[in-house]
């Protein structure tokens, strides 16, 4: 697997690079408009720019007409900027998240093309595009996959920089850059994790001189001038916003279990065991071999084993800890997994081994779990199709493990193994994808039809309601704030800026008003909550829409 042999097929320079960015957007596009908006998450990173764009306020974020101050703005632009161009539907509002996806994956071609070899940038990228956990956020409307990329772009420019001493002011400024975009996109967390993983590396290089040089002026006045407009706008315009934004939703998130959401220091271990599949055995030989040049002064791997363990402990000692908080370790254990892989095939193949016999240990582990835990799977995806996806994502485990063993015993070239094994693991994704559709129909369904029903019969003054739940996707497809009836959820702060809000009613309250308005009200409720309303209560009422999961009644 000689650079050389893929020179001969691969375009150089920025034809390289366009080309394979051509072949990543088809990857990531496949079936991208397969599924309604998933409630919570996709329903609210769109329902507040689409707020943003009906009321023209790009400054206070909002969410069902209440200030929402949980994340920063970034993001909200650009689905805004997006639904100013396309309109909101499924294919548009998903943009971001694949080029996001695809540009998180050109930035590891880059740098291991760069500072290794063709074969190492390609390889790299390949591992990146095909591991669960990142393919899964490429499907998801959400700001971590964006904000990890622009975060990773931040470390990638601090390694050409310097751990590899290529001091151009051009990537100074570009890792200002991206770090004061990420604190946009995310929070604070755009330089402190850069700033952590720059500062640990130091530490054990003993390389102290490097800090003068990273205070760079025309940087840090880069990344003020990105970074600042913002945050003095939205708290000239409201007072609760510096205390809020800061001390609770980045303080308190993780200094305390404020959002529930505690989970044990080692959350994260099986997370990436399963995440990194089909690529797990190879990676964690790759992390051995890390470690192993970091020991000898290697400081190429001394960073990458900061930026992965440095973040990794970042946030296993958080206080609140979610699945996608992970996302920015990828690309480094994506690139040191290509670097070992390609480096094993050109010599003695020990690595490769390595990599092999822990995915097929692997693969027989998570098989025979799967075949104890079969019927308690069958139970969650009731869906026959989901359960057919499944098995035959087993079946491609078991394809892989074959590929495997040929490669090691057989007559199968260990290159052609590994070409085969990327193939195999493309096919996972979509599997995966498709499976997600099936799940997302049973575990999450949509309000859409029940939505586009109340648009036709709406007349102006008509109100609408969901009833003890907010339902994320409902207000994007009615294009509309909704109210909602004896629910608080994350409109806590919203409704305690704003007491006098018409967003937030008691139960009590909304039958008053069901019965003694003199006008419409549409009213979305589970079927579940239909039942036990009517059950305790004889309120007046039309159905008007109805499907398994939800009713929408009016009281006229």
């Amino acid at each position: 697997m000689q650079d050389r042999k893929f020179a001969v097929v691969w375009p150089s320079g920025y034809k390289g690079i366009i080309f394979l960015a051509l072949i990543l957007s088809i990857f990531f596009s496949y079936e991208m408009v397969n599924r309604h908006f998933a409630d919570p998450d996709e329903g609210r990173y769109v329902e507040i720019p689409r707020e943003m764009v009906t009321t023209g306020d790009f400054i206070t974020p909002k969410l069902n007409g209440l200030k929402y101050f949980e994340k920063p703005v970034l993001f909200y632009w650009m689905q805004a900027a997006v639904i100013k161009i396309f309109g909101i539907n499924e294919t548009s509002m998903r943009l971001w998240t694949v080029i996001f996806a695809i540009l998180g994956c050109l930035g590891t071609f880059v740098i291991g093309s760069r500072y290794y070899s063709n074969a190492v940038g390609l390889t790299s990228t390949a591992i990146l595009a095909t591991n669960i956990l990142y393919y899964a956020h490429s499907r998801l409307i959400i700001l971590d996959l964006a904000a990890a990329t622009l975060l990773n772009g931040a470390l990638w420019c601090f390694f050409a920089a310097f751990v590899r001493d290529n001091r151009k002011k051009t990537i100074i400024m570009a890792m200002y850059a991206f770090s004061a975009l990420a604190c946009l996109a995310k929070g604070l967390v755009g330089i402190v994790l850069p700033g952590l993983v720059a500062f640990l590396w130091i530490a054990f290089t003993k390389n102290w001189s490097k800090i003068k040089n990273m205070l760079h002026i025309s940087g840090i006045l880069l990344f003020l001038a990105i970074f600042l407009p913002w945050h003095i706008l939205v708290a000239a315009k409201n007072d609760d916003f510096l205390y809020f934004y800061y001390i609770v939703e980045h303080f308190l998130r993780y200094t305390t279990e404020i959002h529930n959401r505690y989970q044990p220091p080692w959350f994260f271990i099986p997370i990436l065991l399963a995440g990194l599949l089909p690529w797990t055995g190879f990676s964690l030989a790759a992390i051995k071999n890390m470690f192993r040049k970091a020991r000898s002064n290697n400081s190429d791997h001394i960073f990458f084993g900061c930026w992965i363990f440095g973040i990794l402990g970042f946030f296993s000692f958080s206080g609140s800890k979610l699945i996608p908080y992970i996302l920015p370790i990828l690309p480094p254990i994506a690139l040191i997994t290509g670097i070992t892989l390609v480096k094993s095939l050109e010599t003695d193949g020990r690595d490769f081994k390595i990599g092999a016999w822990s995915s097929i240990i692997l693969f027989a582990v998570a098989s025979v779990a799967y075949a104890f835990a079969k019927s308690e799977i069958m139970d969650v995806l009731t869906n026959r199709d989901a359960v057919l996806l499944i098995n035959i994502f087993v079946g491609l485990l078991a394809a892989a493990t074959i590929v495997l063993i040929l490669s090691l015993y057989g007559k199968m070239s260990k290159i052609i193994a590994v070409i085969v094994y990327i193939f195999i693991g493309a096919n996972m994704m979509w599997l995966i994808n498709k499976a997600a559709v099936l799940y997302q129909e049973v575990k999450k369904p949509t309000t859409k039809p029940l939505a586009e029903t109340i648009k036709l019969n709406r007349r102006k003054d008509d109100l609408v309601f969901c009833y003890k739940r907010y339902y994320y996707d409902f207000p994007v497809y009615l294009n509309s704030t909704v109210g909602v009836v004896d629910f608080v959820g994350e409109f806590q702060f919203g409704a305690a800026a704003d007491p006098n809000n018409d967003k937030l009613i008691t139960e009590e309250a909304f039958w008053k008003l069901w019965d003694a308005i003199n006008k419409r009200i549409f009213l979305l409720l589970s079927r579940e909550h239909y039942r036990k309303v009517f059950a305790e209560r004889n309120y007046s009422h039309r159905i008007l829409d109805f499907n398994k999961y939800f009713i929408v009644i009016t009281n006229k």
